[in-house]
This record gives structure tokens, C-alpha cells and sequence, in this order.
């Protein structure tokens, strides 16, 4: 995987493979160090060693990469991953953290279109994305709002499509994330 963006959706995959019908993606992103949290209702993890690559759900492939190379990507850059079940009705919480400011930290990626793909690739699922620093929690994006208020009708027209992914790109901007390594503030320069 190139970037942070294609492990995303691989994420985003998994939940929605699992049954989830609401994933929340929180996020905060503070003197270079990226830190995601996501959370599921899906049917949970099963094994505890997620991360061997020989260890999968899949029925046609018996290797599950995905998971493996998140857990290298964050740990090349002294970051890590952590992946636990929620409780026993199912539910997963994984989280990771990637220090963008590490010589092997892969750059962002286009992560408002990897939201903007998952509300249309996947329209049974909720999406929440939640922006967090030490000051306050954003929502960005709340894919159960959007639905409401535009409908089926307007959801599905391209000026509709543009506006929201033109607003997810402003909003992560604003939290300092653009499609390479993140956005110097001059916070980070004092």
C-alpha cells in the first residue's frame, strides 16, 4: 500500500465485510505524529494474532495482507497498532499511530476521496469521521446526516459529490493533513 489513504479503506473494507453498520474514524494529527482510532459494530475480531498474514477471513485467498503491512507501516516509524474486540456481542477497535516526520512514513494519500468512496461504495454503512486536537472534537463528516438531509435523489449527483469532497479536503486541511506529509503550522515551527 502506497500511502495512510489505501490502508484506510482497507479498514473500512474489513468493517463492512464484518457486517458493521457504523464505523466511526477519529483522528488527530499534532506535531507530526498521526494518531487514528477506528471503531466498529461489526461481528469483531476472532483471532488474536490479526496481524500474521496467515491468518485471514478470506474464502478464496488464505493470506490477509492488509492489517500486516498498517502494523509495519506505523511500526517503521516508531508508531504502532493495536486491535482489540469491544466486548462479546462483536465490535472492533483498532488504532494506530504514525510519526509523519519519520524518513519511512508514507504520505497521506487523497483520504477525503477514501471517505467520499466509502459513503458511496458502501451506502448500508454509517460513517462518522471525527477530527480531535486538544482544543476540541470536529465532526467532519457524519454519512447518516448527509443521507438524510440531500435523500437518494441529490446524493447521487455530481455536484453533490464534488461539494462533499471538496468540504472533507477543506476540513482536513484546516486539521493540518494534506495529501503528502502533513501541513507545517507555525505552531510546530515554535
Amino acid at each position: 500500500m502506497k500511502n495512510i489513504a489505501d490502508h484506510l479503506f482497507d479498514i473500512l473494507e474489513n468493517s463492512v465485510k464484518a457486517g458493521a453498520s457504523e464505523v466511526k474514524v477519529k483522528f488527530s494529527f499534532s506535531k507530526r505524529i498521526f494518531f487514528c482510532q477506528i471503531i466498529d459494530n461489526g461481528s469483531g475480531i476472532i483471532s488474536s494474532n490479526v496481524v500474521d498474514p496467515f491468518v485471514t477471513t478470506r474464502k478464496i485467498r488464505r493470506v490477509g495482507l492488509g492489517l500486516p503491512l498498517l502494523k509495519k507501516t506505523a511500526e517503521d516509524t516508531q508508531g504502532y497498532l493495536k486491535i482489540s474486540r469491544l466486548n462479546k456481542e462483536g465490535g472492533t477497535k483498532l488504532e494506530f499511530i504514525i510519526n509523519m516526520f519519520h524518513i519511512d512514513a508514507k504520505p497521506f494519500g487523497d483520504l477525503a476521496r477514501v471517505f467520499l468512496d466509502a459513503l458511496y461504495s458502501w451506502p448500508q454503512m454509517n460513517l462518522k469521521l471525527i477530527a480531535q486536537n486538544d482544543f476540541s472534537i470536529d465532526v467532519i463528516m457524519d454519512t447518516k446526516k448527509v443521507k438524510e438531509e440531500l435523500g437518494e435523489d441529490l446524493l447521487y449527483s455530481s455536484q453533490i459529490k464534488h461539494f462533499i469532497y471538496e468540504t472533507i479536503k477543506k476540513e482536513l486541511r484546516a486539521k493540518g493533513i494534506d495529501d503528502q506529509f502533513g501541513i507545517e503550522s507555525e505552531k510546530d515551527n515554535s
